[in-house]
């Protein structure tokens, strides 16, 4: 339809009155026709031009945020149609490409109930200007897919709390069995001698404070698992904290006959988070990574930056992993080793969540693991860097 329409324009000084009047006719259906799709659809939609000035809105955007009260709004400019400043803020920002790290979420009173509407901003390129000619402004009800999603987390948790509760009942099952037949023995040997000495009872007592210190450790790293984190994120460079924990560790890797390898990127943004828990995360990868490579290997760390994004990549040449094994590592309580709670991955896990990033494992059996840490670097920093390669740029040319 469209080729056809240009193909008439091109061709108007050979058309007459008729043809012009049946082309117009013909193109009013077609856009009654579209009015009316968009007037069946769920979501609001408002076109704007490149000054901002409202070309068309469906009646469905009425009922999804404030505006104005008007039967039509076209030709009017959209400060002017939409009555709420937090999402007429949004989306100048969006217009202007600078919205990246703005919430596009709205929550209105409607009634008894609340409701929370998406604003989506898209631009319509005009091929033959080569200019922006229009906006396409999209409002979604997502109030039943954020509850859902709730709901969903919920469940999640749910079921990791409850993994994790089985995991606890079945981590203390073995030290309360063994402090049961420690003080049943305990009581024949008093019942035998009537009065033992404290040699006597040693052996007893020290298998007894043995348990104890387990049970402990067991509740100790459980509370770290479930509890909220007590996080101080601090700007800093990760390549030198890196370099600390491979300082620390690399006389214990070459005693294991562990080659350390450092692929750290010349210059990295500074990124927010806490040292001592990233500490915490490195050294328990590094230290599983170590476990896997019982005759030797190689251990790489790795940083790059990738757009928005620092990763670490912590690389070894162990024993690798099959998928099963892969799915589970950072379930509570899962372990491949005989000794051990199951929880440091876990642990790991909650570290990268607390500083806003990801953790992911890539391996094969035989051929070692990857496991892939992922920070955001800060708005700060992201502009910073921005100025930096304008800067670069422009000193270049």
């Amino acid at each position: 339809m469209k080729n056809f329409v240009q193909r008439a324009i091109q061709k108007i000084d050979q058309l007459d009155s008729n043809q012009i009047v049946e082309i117009l006719k013909s193109q009013s259906s077609d856009l009654e026709m579209l009015e009316s799709v968009l007037e069946s659809i769920q979501d609001g939609v408002i076109l704007t031009d490149e000054r901002k000035i409202v070309h068309y809105a469906n009646s469905r955007c009425r009922t999804l945020i404030p505006m104005a009260r008007m039967r039509n709004y076209e030709g009017m400019a959209l400060s002017r149609v939409i009555e709420d400043e937090h999402v007429l803020h949004y989306i100048m920002l969006a217009l202007k490409g600078k919205h990246q790290d703005e919430e596009n979420e709205f929550t209105f009173q409607k009634g008894t109930k609340m409701q929370t509407i998406a604003v989506t901003v898209y631009s319509y390129l005009n091929s033959s200007e080569r200019m922006r000619s229009s906006f396409v402004i999209m409002l979604s009800d997502v109030t039943e897919h954020n509850a859902n999603e709730a709901r969903l987390r919920r469940s999640e948790n749910l079921a990791s709390m409850t993994t994790m509760a089985a995991g606890v009942a079945h981590e203390i099952k073995n030290p309360l069995a063994a402090m049961g037949i420690h003080l049943q023995l305990l009581k024949k040997a008093f019942e035998r001698k009537e009065s033992l000495t404290l040699g006597d009872a040693e052996r007893y007592l020290s298998v007894l404070e043995e348990e104890i210190s387990r049970l402990n450790g067991i509740v100790v790293d459980f509370l770290f698992a479930v509890r909220p984190m007590d996080t101080r994120l601090r700007l800093a460079q990760m390549t030198k904290t890196l370099e600390d924990i491979c300082s620390f560790v690399e006389p214990e890797l070459e005693e294991h006959s562990v080659h350390l390898i450092k692929d750290f990127a010349s210059s990295l943004p500074r990124l927010e988070y806490d040292e001592h828990l990233l500490k915490q995360a490195v050294l328990n990868l590094i230290k599983n990574a170590m476990n896997a490579m019982e005759g030797g290997g190689k251990l790489i760390l790795q940083t790059r930056l990738d757009g928005d994004h620092v990763v670490l990549k912590i690389q070894d040449t162990g024993i690798g992993m099959d998928e099963e094994t892969q799915q589970k590592i950072f379930e509570p309580y899962f372990t491949t080793k005989a000794t051990g709670t199951g929880l440091g991955l876990t642990v790991v896990y909650k570290i990268l969540k607390e500083h806003k990033g990801d953790i992911t494992v890539q391996s094969k059996l035989g051929e070692g693991t990857v496991f892939t840490l992922t920070f955001p670097v800060p708005k700060s920093e992201r502009l910073a860097l921005k100025w930096d390669t304008v800067a670069e740029v422009h000193y270049e040319s």
